[in-house]
This record gives C-alpha cells, structure tokens and sequence, in this order.
C-alpha cells in the first residue's frame, strides 16, 4: 500500500492556510499519498495525525519567531507568525518521539533544530564570516544555486552522493545544532545545508527545496522516493498507540 505522508499546513494568508502544490506533487510523484495537515491550536489532534500518517512533511515558509529561540527581533526581513510557529514547534516535538520518518524542509529544518534545542541565525548578515546570497533570484525555482558537499557517514549521502547542486531561497540559517542532530551538508561558505538525526532511524532537513527540482533533478527525486519507501514501512513493526513511542 501506498503510504500516506502527512503535510504540514505552511501557515497563513488572509484567513486562509496555504500549501504550495510543489510539495503534495514531489509526495505523489515519489508514489506517496499527501494529506494537509491544518494548522491547529488543538494539540488532540496530534494523537490522529500519528495515526494515520507513516510520515511527515514540514515545509517551507515565514520566519520562526525569535522568542521561541530565546531572542528578540534583531532584523527588519522576513514575516512571523506565533500561532504557526507554535502549532509546528509543538507537532515537531509529538512527532519525533513515534520515530516515523520526516523530511524537514527549508523553514521545516530550522523547526527541527530549534524543537531539539538549537537556535538560527535570525538574518545570514549575521553570521561571520561573510556569506552567499543564499536568496536566489531565478525564473524558475527548480534553478540550481549553488553547490552543497554532503558527509560520507550520513543517510543522505547514499541518496544523492557527495556533491549537489541545489537550489536556495533563504536569509536564515543554522546557528547552533539541536540535540542529537549532525550536519550532513555544507555550503562552500560553511553554511549547514542539511541535517539529521542521530538517535532515530529517518529524519532528515534540508535548507534548499527539492520539492521543486523533483523533475529536473535525479537526486531530489531519489531524495522524496527514498523518504516514501522508509515511510511505507515504518509501521510495520507495531501499531502507534495514542501515545509517542520512546
């Protein structure tokens, strides 16, 4: 059976919640099932997504609000919203403990790091030394950017090797790693370009977007067919109770 992967809702725009196509595309397209999954301030329903998902997708968007890093606001970019970045930093946090894999993009892996403990630097202009322009300003989104190099002794470099070209559409990025994770990728100005964990069996971040180079790209679509098939079997050894496993 296909497994059914579990998307989460990117946040909101004039009382609507938003979910660009790209993602729930790269799901079908890699033989998965997409559900959105709504932001929600009712944490009851966390206990139903674990149920019926085999996997989960965090997605791209806002920036996180920094207070929910342990600062105040140091930069003019970007747009927050505290009710998303609650609802994500929350079903993150249920989430992880089912040990159901989880791929984690762009904004999706800054919540992974920040949900074990880690925090990001609010603007790359921050960060020393200086930096790319990690804000590409292509036609096309599925426009490589710059070129990532992926360590040897991790999960993501028996998918796509150890060198990618990728695409980029942030101004944030990691600042210190949250508990329990690795870099598995680097920019060549030392900027994390993915993560992982090491306690559990599938969670992946990435900070470009694959889901938009699922066409044009082997590897990202290997990246969304791998992330599938760990997700078609991942309840196969007990059935999620109502509450995480640990």
């Amino acid at each position: 059976m296909k497994p059914i992967i579990g998307v989460i809702s990117c946040g909101t725009a004039d009382q609507r919640q938003f979910m660009p196509q790209t993602y729930l595309r790269a799901v079908e397209r890699a033989e998965g099932i997409p559900i959105i999954l709504p932001c929600t301030s009712n944490e009851d329903a966390y206990t139903y997504y674990g149920r019926q998902c085999d996997g989960f997708l965090f997605c791209g968007g806002d920036d996180v609000t920094p207070l929910l890093f342990g600062e105040e606001l140091m930069t003019d970019r970007g747009r927050t919203d505290l009710l998303t970045d609650r609802f994500h930093l929350s079903l993150m946090k249920y989430v992880l403990p089912l040990k159901l894999p989880i791929l984690a993009v762009c904004r999706g892996m800054q919540i992974l790091n920040i949900a074990l403990g880690g925090t990001i630097y609010q603007d790359i202009s921050m960060r020393w030394p200086a930096s790319l322009n990690h804000m590409q300003l292509s036609l096309k989104r599925s426009d490589p950017s710059h070129e990532i190099t992926v360590q040897k002794n991790s999960i993501l470099y028996n998918i796509i090797g150890e060198h990618e070209m990728v695409n980029s559409f942030h101004h944030q990025c990691i600042r210190e790693l949250g508990k329990n994770l690795k870099t598995s990728a680097t920019a060549s100005d030392g900027i994390i370009e993915a993560i992982e964990s090491d306690t559990l069996p599938f969670v992946i971040g990435v900070q470009w977007h694959p889901e938009c180079m699922t066409e044009s790209s082997a590897s990202m679509q290997e990246l969304f067919l791998t992330f599938i098939e760990k997700s078609k079997n991942a309840k196969n050894i007990q059935y999620i109770s109502s509450k995480p496993r640990t």
